[in-house]
């Protein structure tokens, strides 16, 4: 049998990093404190302006509104069970309650169901110093694909000083067939009649647009079981890293969240498809128009391309900018709508100038991008701020292997300064 020697101990001299990883003309240095790119990245990049925190929540939210005093509203639905309150109003940086009052906040047996809370998902401020309700009328604990409740799916309008309630607006029976399941809104008060229009997202499987007319409660459902408004086939996110998928126990299945977030912007309404990397736009005028048909309404949506991140809320400034939920790349987007507000040549076209930019010269952005926004979902401009809430949503149940609970609060609610207003 062969034997090896020992191998001598040869002295080496020492080496350092300098002797190995000297940048070479031209080349790169791939190490050093923060560095987050290269051979050697430490965590990806904080992009944006700091985060300043303003409020802890103890439960996920989804719903979120800013009054004239800088009052935080909060929404905690029951789409997975029941909520103590649907609605609260933040007092303290820890501390909450109903607003506008405990009464409404849980239908009781036998009660008119227009005159309570069901499950609202959102609460939004118009330009008319009013906070909005919406109810997706869907009781807690009711299967996938449950019809709300006729009275029960509504709209609510308050005053925000007094919290005196002004108007409810039962979506009308005829539109709520097949589960249609209200997710957003927002409101237009100077579009068509003399109290302009509310826009909804049905963020049901089958998915559609609507439209009251705030004048008489009257609406249209646009386009239904249209690609434009339904998830993607099979769609698989992600979310810290982590592939997302649909779960019921060890069951594999995937998320069918349809049309989600809302922003008004430019006489356009945006809206993304959460299941999805897609948005879309189309003027708000065509949406309402009772004379087209879907064939139309369809032929004038407006798609700017896919964005690389599913979105929850969408929200929008006085300068055409509409901010989008990224949560996939825990950021906040924005995309400008305006050719005056375009700072970069696109397709040719040089910045500034006036009208609206193309759909094929938007470009998207990121706003900030942080491990802080654990799933941004609901946001909202006033006074130079952009206010929004994260809620963890993909560490819930539905979403997680043996439908265990990954989410971890408190849940945080934060604000930046983007110097600009609401848009009106």
């Amino acid at each position: 049998m062969f034997v090896f020697p020992l191998a001598l101990a040869i002295p080496i001299a020492s080496a350092t990093a300098t002797t190995y990883f000297d940048t070479p003309p031209g080349g790169f240095r791939p190490f050093g404190p923060g560095y987050t790119h290269g051979a050697y990245a430490q965590d990806f990049t904080v992009v944006g302006p700091s985060l300043e925190a303003i409020h802890d929540s103890q439960r996920p939210s989804t719903g979120l509104a800013i009054d004239t005093n800088h009052n935080l509203y909060l929404t905690y639905p029951r789409n997975a069970g029941q909520t103590p309150s649907n609605v609260v109003i933040c007092t303290s940086f820890n501390d909450e309650k109903p607003w506008p009052n405990a009464a409404l906040q849980n239908c009781t047996s036998g009660q008119d169901p227009s005159t309570c809370f069901i499950n609202v998902q959102n609460i939004i401020r118009d330009d008319r110093g009013r906070l909005w309700v919406v109810d997706s009328g869907i009781p807690a604990g009711a299967p996938a694909g449950s019809d709300a409740i006729f009275g029960g799916a509504k709209l609510m309008s308050f005053n925000e000083t007094t919290a005196e309630h002004i108007r409810t607006y039962p979506i009308p029976q005829d539109l709520l067939a097949y589960g249609m399941n209200m997710n957003d809104m927002k409101v237009n008060t100077t579009l068509g009649g003399r109290k302009g229009y509310a826009f909804i997202t049905d963020a049901s499987t089958n998915s559609s647009l609507l439209a009251i007319d705030l004048e008489n409660g009257k609406g249209v459902r646009r386009l239904f079981n249209i690609s434009v408004v339904r998830a993607d086939e099979k769609y698989v996110g992600s979310y810290d890293g982590e592939l997302i998928y649909r779960w019921n126990g060890t069951k594999r299945g995937h998320s069918t969240t349809a049309a989600d977030g809302i922003a008004l912007a430019s006489g356009n309404f945006y809206w993304g498809v959460l299941a999805s990397r897609r948005f879309y736009y189309i003027a708000q005028s065509t949406l309402i128009n009772p004379n087209l048909t879907d064939a139309q309404v369809l032929a004038a949506v407006q798609n700017p391309g896919q964005i690389a991140s599913e979105q929850a809320g969408f929200t929008a400034d006085d300068r055409g900018r509409v901010y989008i939920a990224a949560s996939e790349q825990n950021a906040i987007y924005y995309v400008d709508t305006l050719k005056s507000e375009q700072n970069m040549t696109v397709n040719g076209n040089a910045p500034g100038g006036g009208g609206l930019l193309p759909a094929d010269d938007y470009v998207v952005k990121t706003l900030v991008r942080s491990a802080l926004i654990q799933h941004a979902d609901s946001m909202a401009v006033l006074d130079g701020w952009l206010w929004f809430n994260t809620n963890q949503l993909t560490l819930g149940p539905p979403f997680q292997y043996g439908n265990a609970d990954k989410r971890r609060g408190p849940y945080r609610s934060y604000r930046l300064w983007v110097g600009r207003r609401p848009a009106v």
